[in-house]
């Protein structure tokens, strides 16, 4: 899309953080949900993916991972470590001769909180953030960029606003036009 000229650097460049994240996101729950479908004889979780329009998964997917985010460093403080899981794995399949389902569910629940804890995922809001653009006109011009996870069709959203700034301080200093935000997970 830059090549034929609908997308700038600055808009290719954003995008790219923008799948970035959701190629995180994604990884995260595919640790989430590695069972399912599998036959073990137990519940091991089960994804919401919207089967009807979008492929993706429901809104309610991100809206749960952040919430686990926020508590993924007591959760994995409470689990064994990945080592000690797969040596216990190890056991299992050679001493017991079984499938170690539970452990591989314990193992890929550790996994699913350290991508958590590591970050940089695409959340059901994503603030916006602005970016100077290099211009020689007299104002300053800004692109403002934010996305969210559509709860309608269930699909990642990103935004792009491109703003002249006409006020005396300059839009990113300015506490008025763009108040200090908290990051969300960023």
């Amino acid at each position: 899309m830059q090549a034929d000229g609908s997308l700038n650097k600055d808009k290719v460049e954003i995008l790219a953080t923008y799948v970035q994240g959701l190629s995180y996101t994604f990884r995260a729950l595919s640790m989430k949900y590695p069972l399912v479908g599998r036959d073990t004889g137990q519940r091991l979780g089960a994804r919401d993916m919207d089967s009807v329009e979008s492929g993706f998964p429901v809104f309610s997917e991100p809206l749960v991972m952040a919430n686990d985010a926020q508590q993924a460093g007591r959760h994995l403080g409470s689990m064994p470590s990945a080592e000690r899981l797969k040596a216990q794995m190890l056991g299992q399949i050679i001493g017991e001769r079984q499938i170690p389902s539970r452990l591989q569910f314990a193992l890929s629940q550790r996994k699913y909180y350290e991508d958590l804890r590591r970050g940089h995922l695409f959340w059901a809001q994503n603030d916006p953030e602005i970016r100077w653009l290099d211009t020689n006109e007299a104002r300053s011009r800004f692109l403002v960029h934010w996305a969210v996870y559509d709860s309608q069709v269930n699909l990642p959203t990103i935004y792009f606003m491109e703003v002249k700034d006409t006020g005396r301080a300059r839009m990113p200093r300015d506490e008025r036009r763009w108040p200090e935000r908290g990051s969300r997970g960023k």
